[in-house]
């Protein structure tokens, strides 16, 4: 994570970008950025968190604490299952929004060629088409689609998201090559891996921050962005990072 230097901070909300009720509600909030996950499945880019159960046309998630059911899950075991009906696609995500929010795109699932490249052509065209170059970043664990899309199209913000020793390990070789750009779960950060980051200047999204005390912590410490299920939380942030003077 960068030094203190005063500048913008990006209030990002969870998940928000997943269903047409929540969209509409982050739309006309006090917020940045809303997060949103995509899935490439036939040929297009289908937005939710969940995943596709094989060929069955059911989705299943976590029951994860602080994480919003979608409307019609069911709860089985320790997760929530329901129809793959209905779901966003992406073009109608970035129709919604429009450039009235900024948008952060989490790559989702792993993928082999043909899939992989016919993920990335498929996305760069939509952003492409929507005119959403300025205002939509991708993200992602998925480190193979985010490599590619960078060469694919350079123009665009990417942002690698760490969360595992590994992943740590394979950022600090991309921070070697100038990548400068990430998502944390600000559960893995520690003293050492803020300061190898302030030192490369690393501008970094910390996700999933639903405490105040801990969300400010990060903003002092130089945060970038805090992803948040809360948009009071996030409406009650500063707009800019502190200065380091």
């Amino acid at each position: 994570m960068g030094r203190p230097t005063s500048r913008p901070l990006v209030r990002i909300a969870h998940a928000y970008g997943n269903n047409r009720h929540a969209l509409t509600h982050a739309l006309h909030a006090d917020i940045d950025m809303i997060e949103a996950d995509m899935w490439y499945r036939r040929g297009d880019l289908r937005i939710h968190h969940e995943q596709r159960i094989g060929r069955l046309p059911l989705l299943a998630d976590r029951r994860m604490p602080a994480h919003r059911a979608p409307r019609f899950a069911l709860p089985f075991g320790k997760y929530f299952v329901r129809p793959d009906i209905g779901t966003i696609g992406l073009d109608e995500l970035l129709r919604t929004v429009n450039g009235r929010k900024r948008l952060l795109l989490d790559v989702k699932g792993h993928y082999k060629q043909p899939h992989l490249d016919g993920y990335v052509e498929t996305l760069v065209r939509k952003i492409r088409e929507h005119k959403a170059e300025s205002w939509a970043t991708v993200c992602g664990q998925t480190y193979s689609v985010l490599h590619r899309l960078r060469e694919v199209a350079p123009d665009l913000e990417v942002r690698y998201s760490v969360e595992q020793p590994y992943q740590w390990e394979r950022f600090q070789s991309l921070m070697e090559q100038g990548v400068r750009r990430a998502c944390m779960s600000f559960r893995f950060l520690d003293e050492a891996k803020a300061r190898v980051m302030g030192e490369a200047g690393v501008d970094v999204f910390f996700w999933t921050v639903d405490e105040g005390a801990t969300a400010r912590s990060l903003v002092d410490r130089g945060a970038g962005g805090i992803i948040s299920n809360d948009l009071t939380l996030l409406a009650g942030l500063p707009r800019v990072t502190p200065s380091s003077g």
